[in-house]
C-alpha cells in the first residue's frame, strides 16, 4: 500500500471525493485532516498575552503575518 498527503483546492474537493468514493472500500482508506493545526487553550492564551503586552511597546506585526504565525507555529 501507498500513502499520499494531498492539499486540494476547495473548488475541486467535492469532485475528487466523489471519485475516491467509487473505488472499492477495501482498497482505499480516506483520512481527512484539518487544514489548520489545533492549538491548546494555554498556547492561545500565551499568544494573546504576548500580543497585548507588545502593543504598548509598538512591537506589533501586520495582521496577515500574525495570522500566518499562529497557523504555522
Amino acid at each position: 500500500m501507498h500513502t499520499l498527503r494531498l492539499t486540494i483546492h476547495d473548488t475541486i474537493y467535492d469532485k475528487l471525493m466523489g471519485l475516491l468514493e467509487i473505488l472499492p472500500k477495501d482498497k482505499i482508506e480516506i483520512i481527512e485532516e484539518n487544514e489548520y493545526p489545533a492549538i491548546s487553550f494555554d498556547e492561545a492564551k500565551l499568544k494573546v498575552e504576548q500580543a497585548i503586552n507588545n502593543i504598548s511597546k509598538n512591537e506589533g506585526i501586520d495582521l496577515s503575518h500574525a495570522i500566518e504565525k499562529v497557523i504555522h507555529s
